[in-house]
Formats: structure tokens, sequence, C-alpha cells
């Protein structure tokens, strides 16, 4: 037996099923997206789900409603709802909306083609080239679109869904090619088994494209999880928590990197909270993290400590290193922060430690504090060294 004919499938059914789907995926992720105002694009994908499930409802349609809405906004529906994804593709993936805009042309190009090979030249094969490669030049788009996309993504997530939609596309191009070497189909719900799996292959489009969406919200919200448990809200630094993360894996590491700590506070800060209120406050810390952020050399591990207080680690840095990034972010701080525009006058103090050998983390952050407390004695606005002394004091 042939094995085109062996591989039997029944082309109303999968019409049916395929419906079923849109419908059932749409109202999943409608609702879904209610829990969702910030992403963008989920509702537009949804509804083009929908769309996508109408166009073959009007098809299967043919001989019982005129030929205008089972065959012309059958397939124009059909296009709209591909066109609806590439928008919402965009919009979810952070892409300029412009770059879907310049395929606006594939709908009414479809819907006059649809009339011509309907009314003037009776065709469905032409009416199914028009439609699977207007259909190709979308998902394909789409698939460019979800790789290129400017969201920072989880990756599997990203290039599962562009496989999706570009295996879509390239499918589309190979039925195109199939249909214009083939006979002219009189019955398109009869027709063979290529024009048969584009049935399959929507529904597996409509579940596979559904799941990644899906997958890339979930790993977005991990990723926030993850920033309100180990940055602050304030100035976007790590927080306590991750720097107790960050050692407690050094020490699980068994790893210990030559270390050197800076440790800083504002100067007179609570007199700052006392005469100009919180809020003022708020923006004095915010406007300091933004400065020692900014100055040059600067590592990525900064943390906010605590209130006004600020520690950056350096591994396989030298003392040395450590004093000059120090009076840099000094001199900085002194020089740039400005409030509002209201005369706060800004400064900090500066105590800066090297890790001794066999030293704990403990001990290295306590030295570090005490050269803070010398800086603060010294007049503040200044920078101090912890001494070898200070430790001594610490394992006594």
């Amino acid at each position: 037996m042939d094995t085109l004919t062996a591989f039997s499938l029944d082309m109303r059914t999968l019409n049916f099923v395929m419906i079923l789907f849109s419908v059932i995926y749409c109202i999943g992720l409608l609702l879904f997206a209610t829990t969702q105002e910030k992403t963008k694009g989920i509702r537009l994908f949804a509804l083009a789900l929908l769309a996508m499930g109408a166009g073959p409802l009007l098809i299967s349609l043919r001989g019982v409603a005129p030929d205008w809405v089972s065959i012309v906004t059958a397939n124009t529906l059909i296009a709209v709802s591909f066109h609806m994804i590439l928008h919402g593709m965009c919009q979810f993936r952070g892409v300029q909306a412009q770059f879907a805009h310049s395929f606006s042309w594939v709908v009414p190009l479809v819907l006059v083609l649809n009339l011509y090979f309907t009314y003037e030249a009776n065709s469905i094969n032409q009416r199914i080239l028009v439609s699977a490669l207007s259909i190709a030049v979308v998902t394909l788009a789409t698939s460019f679109v979800v790789i290129v996309g400017k969201h920072r993504d989880y990756q599997p997530a990203v290039f599962t869904m562009a496989a999706t939609f570009g295996f879509y596309g390239l499918f589309m191009l190979f039925r195109a090619a199939y249909t214009w070497d083939s006979a002219e189909i009189f019955q398109f719900m009869d027709a063979d088994l290529v024009h048969k799996l584009t049935f399959l292959f929507s529904i597996f489009l409509t579940v596979a494209s559904s799941f990644s969406m899906l997958w890339l919200i979930n790993a977005r919200q991990m990723d926030d999880i993850y920033a309100l448990s180990y940055f602050d809200s304030l100035t976007n630094l790590r927080n306590r928590r991750a720097l107790d993360s960050y050692t407690l894996a050094l020490a699980e590491g068994g790893g210990k990197p030559k270390q050197s700590i800076i440790m800083l506070d504002i100067d007179r800060f609570k007199l700052i909270n006392d005469r100009y209120g919180h809020v003022i406050g708020d923006k004095v810390i915010k406007a300091v993290a933004s400065q020692i952020k900014g100055t040059s050399n600067a590592p990525k591990a900064i943390y906010r400590f605590g209130g006004d207080e600020f520690i950056i680690v350096l591994n396989n840095q030298t003392i040395d290193f450590a004093l000059f990034l120090a009076e840099s972010m000094r001199k900085r701080v002194a020089e740039h922060v400005r409030v509002d525009g209201m005369p706060v006058k800004v400064s900090c103090s500066f105590g800066v430690a090297e890790s001794l050998c066999d030293e704990s983390w403990d001990a290295l952050v306590a030295r570090a504090d005490e050269a803070l407390y010398r800086a603060k004695q010294e007049g503040r606005n200044c920078v101090q060294m912890a001494s070898e002394q200070a430790q001594l004091i610490v394992n006594a």
C-alpha cells in the first residue's frame, strides 16, 4: 500500500480540532493576560489565535455560505491572524511596531488575489499558493522578530518559539512549491496529504507558540522574583541577601581569593533626613549609589549593606587599587551629587581593608568597618585603610 494512502488524515476532523484548540488557547491566554498587565502583546496574540480558528470555521461552510464568506473572508481572516501574531510578537519581544507595519501590504494583497481567483479565474490551487506564500512571509518575519527582540528573555524558550514559526514558514514555502507543480484541486476538503498536514501543523503552531509564550512569561517572572530578592529596589544595587549568598557560596566552594573591600556611608545622613525629610534622604542614597556605580573601574559587586552604608567587593585586587578606587568614588560623590537643586552638601567616608591569610569574611568586614570609623573620627569625607592591628583585636 502506498505510504501516503496508508497515512490517512481526515481534513474535516483536523479542521474541527484546529478551531477547538484556537478557541481554548485564546480564552486561556486572555484570562492569563488579566494577571499580566505589564506584559505587552499577550491579548493581541490570543485574539490572533481566535482569528486563526475563525478562518477554517468559515472554510468549513463551503457550499453552505456564499463564496465571499467561505473563501474570500476566510482566507483574508487567516492572513489577518498571522499579521496580528507578528504585531503581538513585536510588542512582546520589544521590537518597533514599524517592522510589523512594513508587512501590512500582505492582507490587502491576499484579499484582492482571493477575489480574483474566486470570481475572475476560479482556482483552488492559486488561492492555496497565495495563502501559503503570504503566511510563509509573515511567519518567517515573526521568527526573525522573536530572535532579535530586545527583551533579555530565557534563550531556550526564545529558540523554541522562533523555531516553531520558522518551521511553519518553511513548511508553507514547501506547500507553495508542491501546489505549483500539482494538478488542479476541485474539492479542497478532499485534497491530498500535504494540504491535510497544513491543518495538523497549524494545530502544532497554536500549541507550541502558546506554550513558548507561557514559558517566556514564567521565565520573566522568575527573573523579577530574583531581582526583588537580591537587588535593592531604591538603588538597583545588590542587597544584603545577595552579599550573604555570595559569601556563603565562597565559603562552600573552599576557594578564598585575595580580596579587598571598601565600606562607605554617607556623612551626617541622619541630619539630612531630619532637616530635609526621608524623601530627600532616599534621593540622596540613590544619587550616591549612581555616582559610585559610575566611577571608572568600579566593579559590579557593589552592595547596599544597609541604610546609608555600601560595600564594594574587589576580588584579586590589591589594597593600593582599593584605595585608589575609594578616593575616586569619594571625589565623585563630593563633586557631583545634587538632589533636586537643593543645597544638600553630600560626602562619604570610606574604610578599606585587604584580606589577610586565613582571615574570615566577618573579620575582613570588621576591619573595614574599623577603618570607616576612623575616617569619621578624622573629620569625615576621607579614606582610611584598615591596620593589621585591627585583625589582632578582632581575634583576641
